[in-house]
């Protein structure tokens, strides 16, 4: 379905959300390299280091997070 360099809208449950293109594949969970536009919600980090640190990057999104419209902020009841 997706190979590693395609380029994919994603979006998170953080309010990240934008145009990646694919680092690496797992069975459940896509890894991307946002684009210098995508927009960094609450999932995005500067940590103590000075490095960054991003879901879609360190954490991937799962697959139906993917070229989907996005719902943003999940309510957990």
């Amino acid at each position: 379905m997706y190979s590693i360099g395609d380029m994919v809208y994603f979006w998170t449950g953080r309010g990240s959300h934008g145009y990646a293109s694919i680092t690496r594949l797992t069975a459940d969970r896509i890894f991307l390299e946002p684009e210098p536009d995508a927009h960094r919600g609450s999932d995005y980090r500067i940590l103590h280091s000075g490095a960054e640190w991003w879901s879609p990057r360190r954490k991937g999104v799962p697959v139906d997070q993917v070229d989907t419209p996005p719902r943003f902020w999940y309510c957990n009841f």
